[in-house]
């Protein structure tokens, strides 16, 4: 038995009543893992489809990489110049290159613009190169052209607007300029500029069928590229110069047509200028405002105090206050006279009363002092008023003498409005006018100084070897890329293969135990005999061998003493080798003596045992005429093959009741009987996905054996058909894989006894 495989279900006796329940396969979880070695057993099995890709595939890739036109590529390599050289410190008219990105990337447009490259075309005179002038290339006739209006008549042409009736005739400069871009068009798809990332470099490259060539393309187009751009910066200087001669000669006569307004208007306004402080009547009036404003102030703060005096000297307050206010010696001592006789007063009217002399006494004191103070503010009074008075008229005089003198520059003041208009103008022109011969002198001590914003650092090189085709590269990735469809093909064959080839497949998925595999027989060995008639001329054969192999797993894989007396052999569908395999096994076992073999064809629909014997004994009644109780005795029905002395019980032609016959109480009676007088009992049953016979005949045997035809039997049918003999309760012993082709499951690397059968022939006597 194999390891890891489900105990066998327990067996009973012929007869006696059993009890089996259904249980539906548990899911292993190793199955959900990768099978390394079934992985590579599928590489194994399918190496011919993935040799034969690669091989094919890279055979074709190297046909095609032979067929390619080599050509060669060479580089020049430009770098930007990011430190200039300032040999002098003047502001050139045209700066250099910024190391921006955006500038480089302008800079790859100028190179590889029509421009340029026209310029190169001309200079090397590729317009009589074959290579880039197609005019120029002699055409092969066993050369099929692209071009279908190649293959249409005029008037086909003219009918698809293709062609017109009036063709344009062209001038010989005009068939020059066409065949010109036609070339420039060619040299650029064969250049190529970039820029290295991280880098200020520019590589110039050029693919030709001729290194030299290339390298000469790339060489001179860097050349031009320099050229271009030292005549560009001399050209805008030249430009500058030309110009700003010009326009100094202009500024001079304004410069001195505007100095002469200026000193006219100044004689016509009799404006004097005094330094740098401007005229005479405004340094005036600047004086005058200044004593005006103070004496604003000064009469300010005259009114305030005398507003302040008045506003205590109405309200009559305390004296004390008006004294700190007034700041005057007099008020302040008669203040704090009053404040000791109002104190004396509220003592005086505490201790006698409002009545009293003293009282009387003290309040005429009070009102004295009260008098001397309102006489003194008066005086104070009469003081400030006068102060007030007299910067008031200040004020008035000198506001007048104000507004006179304003008067009399205000006429001056709009003259000088226009005379500063005329100076600006006169300034404007003058710095215009230095600022021109300055930037006049610079530009033309530039036009010898002039230098490129790039350099070569490397020139371009004769190719050693091309670049195209990159026969290793395409090599590889041809292998690659086969090798991967060599694989694909191997696994889409491998998922559309829906059969079995190995024991441990079905015991993986199916939970049953494998009992044997049995190989089949090629048409050389067979020599026109049936397998079953091979058995018994080879007996010690392979085939044989397998036989005995199954029965040997079959007997000793129960557990102690319980060996099964019958054995249902079932399959999935027809044509799987069942019925060869029971008379194969049954014959093998009968002529080897020890054992009493019954063989019963239990298939009323299609038998095929009686037309497989040879001579049978047509004279015994069929098994379906013993269950119609037609024979009364089963025993009536043996025939006997005299090769082998093996008994059977043939079936007989189609019966109407199949199902109502097997499940009947003489077919229980028969196996009954039968197994007290045979060692073994094979029943030979109808396919399960035909019809539903075998599911009643696995209640009346003791194990269900089940056959798979070798690499044939769908997978599918396989897991239906023992789905039903699990749900019945079939005692189900194993499987065996009938019809192995033993070279062919060699080949494909499975390590099991069925690999052998082929390679130790010496066991055998095949």
């Amino acid at each position: 038995m194999n390891d890891g495989a489900p105990p066998l279900p327990i067996l009973y006796p012929a007869g006696q009543q059993r009890i089996s329940q259904y249980q539906p396969p548990v899911a292993d979880d190793e199955a959900d893992l990768i099978d390394i070695k079934e992985l590579l057993r599928t590489l194994w099995r399918r190496r011919g489809v993935i040799i034969g890709s690669v091989l094919f595939l890279t055979s074709l890739a190297l046909l095609f990489t032979l067929q390619l036109t080599p050509r060669y590529t060479a580089s020049a390599l430009l770098t930007l110049q990011t430190r200039s050289e300032a040999v002098v410190d003047i502001q050139a008219v045209m700066s250099g290159l910024s190391a921006d990105s955006s500038v480089i990337r302008t800079e790859l447009d100028v190179i590889s613009s029509r421009r340029l490259v026209g310029k190169l075309v001309d200079k090397l005179k590729l317009t009589q190169d074959p290579e880039f002038n197609p005019a120029l290339r002699e055409e092969n006739p066993l050369a099929l052209s692209l071009d279908p209006r190649t293959y249409l008549s005029q008037e086909w042409l003219i009918a698809l607007g293709l062609a017109t009736e009036d063709e344009e005739i062209l001038t010989e400069e005009e068939r020059a300029a066409l065949e010109q871009a036609a070339v420039v068009d060619n040299v650029t798809e064969t250049l190529t500029v970039s820029n290295p990332k991280l880098s200020y470099t520019i590589q110039i490259s050029f693919e030709s069928e001729n290194g030299k060539k290339a390298a000469r393309l790339a060489n001179t187009l860097a050349e031009l590229y320099l050229t271009d751009q030292l005549e560009a910066k001399f050209e805008a200087t030249q430009r500058a110069t030309d110009w700003l001669s010009e326009r100094i000669g202009d500024l001079k006569g304004r410069v001195v047509t505007a100095d002469s307004a200026v000193q006219a208007f100044r004689e016509r306004h009799a404006i004097v200028q005094s330094g740098n402080q401007g005229t005479v009547g405004e340094q005036q009036l600047a004086e005058l405002n200044v004593q005006l404003i103070t004496a604003r102030t000064d009469l300010a703060e005259a009114e305030a105090r005398y507003n302040q005096v008045k506003a205590l000297a109405d309200r009559r307050g305390n004296a004390a206050s008006l004294g700190e206010v007034l700041k005057s010696p007099l008020i302040q001592k008669l203040g704090e006279q009053e404040a000791e006789v109002r104190r004396k007063q509220a003592e005086i009217a505490k201790r006698y009363g409002p009545r009293h002399p003293d009282t009387l006494s003290i309040n005429s004191e009070l009102a004295d002092i009260r008098g001397k103070i309102a006489e003194e503010v008066n005086k104070v009074m009469e003081s400030v008023g006068s102060d007030v008075r007299v910067a008031r008229a200040r004020v008035t005089t000198l506001a007048q003498s104000l507004e006179g003198l304003k008067s009399e520059t205000q006429e001056v003041d709009k003259a000088r409005v226009q005379l500063r208009e005329l100076e600006r103008e006169a300034e404007s022109g003058r710095v215009l006018l230095e600022t021109f011969l300055s930037r006049f002198k610079e530009t033309s001590n530039q036009e010898n100084l002039q230098q490129a914003d790039v350099r070569i650092i490397s020139n371009a090189e004769t190719p050693a070897e091309a670049s195209f085709p990159k026969k290793k590269l395409i090599l590889a990735v041809a292998l690659v890329l086969s090798l991967m469809v060599g694989l694909g093909l191997a696994f889409l064959l491998e998922a559309l293969d829906h059969g079995y080839r190995a024991l441990e497949h079905i015991q993986r998925a199916h939970k049953l135990a494998g009992l044997g595999m049995v190989p089949k027989l090629t048409s050389l060995k067979l020599r026109g005999s049936k397998p079953f008639d091979y058995a018994l001329k080879k007996p010690t054969s392979a085939y044989s061998e397998s036989l005995r192999s199954v029965y040997t797993s079959l007997m000793f894989g129960h557990p102690g003493d319980s060996k099964p007396r019958s054995i249902l052999v079932t399959s999935s569908l027809p044509g799987e080798g069942k019925t060869t395999f029971c008379l194969s096994l049954a014959r093998l076992l009968a002529r080897a003596g020890n054992q009493r073999i019954l063989l019963i064809e239990c298939d009323l629909r299609r038998a095929n045992v009686g037309k497989a014997i040879v001579e049978p004994d047509h004279s015994s009644p069929p098994l379906a005429r013993y269950l119609a109780r037609d024979t009364p005795a089963w025993e009536d029905c043996l025939v006997t093959d005299k090769p082998s002395g093996l008994d059977m019980i043939l079936a007989g032609g189609k019966s109407d009741n199949p199902q109502t016959l097997l499940q009947s109480e003489r077919m229980r009676t028969l196996l009954s009987e039968a197994s007290e007088r045979y060692d073994l009992i094979l029943l030979d049953a109808p396919p399960l996905l035909a019809v539903s016979d075998a599911i009643i005949l696995s209640h009346l045997a003791d194990v269900t054996l089940f056959v798979v035809k070798w690499e044939s039997t769908a997978r599918e049918a396989v897991a239906n058909a023992l789905d039903l003999l699990r749900k019945a309760g079939a005692p189900l012993s194993g499987v065996v894989l009938t019809q192995v082709d033993v070279k062919k499951h060699a080949y494909y690397g499975y390590g099991d006894y069925a690999s052998y059968y082929g390679r130790y022939g010496d066991y055998y006597a095949n």
